[in-house]
């Protein structure tokens, strides 16, 4: 197979109501007038989660709140995460996402522009990625896969390397290998060899990374995305993005590593905390590592 991309998501927009917005806070309020989530709390801000409830389900997605301006029905951003957030409804750690700094407090009273004949609306918007993880912070030079791909003609050739995996092989071209991932070619060459086409065929076991993985690292080298793999549950995707994590540090993919380091640090649960811990360290990821060492130290 030879890499290829096609972008899809999902948006789902889900406008909350909140009627009665004052004897809500009267009733579910603390001492201090803050309306408190069941898990996170604060003095002064407002909070706003979202929850995958479907039994079983995982899914990656992006999330954004905002309030919406009644004067004008139109809503005014004021949380949206950048990249995508793996959800796993059977985790606790890891099944919600949201912000507990959404609106000050101070800024909901009555007569307020968000808040007229006492109602509250708080916009919800969800993109659910379904082939690909996008990311959206600048690329490094050379800007991204797609040029590359039309430097070389991608689609009108043959991949001028074969990588053999358990399962079956991926396609490649040399060029774009050496540029976007420029350790490859240098730590699998005493596993090429030259065929009789004229194509080179490197050969990789599964102790090494799973096929996968070695998929999904082609498919970013391509197209700066990566791949949403069907049939796995959370701990299979957090082990995916840790094996990519340490491939793209010994190949020398900058950018990868610091998406995997990130999406990491945003998906640790209690049932895998210790052996990223150790992961971390072992290879130097420094902020991994801390923000491991943060979540085990919150009760």
């Amino acid at each position: 197979m030879v890499a290829t991309t096609l972008m899809k998501t999902a948006r789902g927009t889900h406008v909350l109501d909140i009627h009665g917005f004052s004897s809500v806070r009267k009733k579910q309020c603390d001492a201090d007038g803050f309306l408190y989530s069941p898990t996170f709390t604060g003095s002064d801000y407002v909070a706003a989660f979202v929850e995958l409830v479907t039994e079983g389900a995982v899914a990656w997605a992006r999330v954004g709140f905002g309030l919406v301006d009644q004067t004008t029905d139109e809503t005014v951003p004021l949380f949206r995460e950048k990249d995508p957030i793996l959800f796993e409804a059977s985790s606790e750690d890891t099944c919600t996402w949201g912000t507990g700094e959404l609106a000050r407090r101070s800024h909901l009273h009555a007569g307020s522009r968000y808040v007229l004949g006492d109602r509250l609306k708080i916009e919800c918007v969800i993109d659910v990625c379904g082939d690909f993880l996008t990311f959206d912070d600048p690329p490094p030079t050379p800007s991204s896969g797609l040029p590359l791909l039309q430097q070389v003609g991608y689609g009108k050739g043959e991949p001028d390397v074969i990588i053999q995996v358990e399962g079956g092989t991926i396609g490649a071209y040399y060029c774009i290998l050496d540029a976007r991932a420029p350790g490859f070619l240098k730590h699998h060459i005493h596993t090429a060899t030259a065929r009789s086409d004229g194509k080179v065929q490197i050969f990789m076991d599964g102790g090494d990374m799973p096929a996968p993985s070695v998929w999904a690292l082609v498919q970013f080298a391509y197209t700066d995305a990566l791949p949403v793999l069907g049939g796995l549950d959370g701990a299979g995707h957090k082990a995916m993005i840790r094996h990519l994590l340490i491939a793209a540090e010994r190949y020398g993919m900058g950018r990868l590593r610091a998406i995997c380091e990130r999406v990491l640090c945003k998906s640790l649960d209690v049932e895998t905390v210790a052996a990223t811990l150790a992961m971390a360290d072992r290879h130097g990821f420094k902020k991994l590592s801390e923000a491991c060492a943060e979540f085990m130290a919150c009760p």
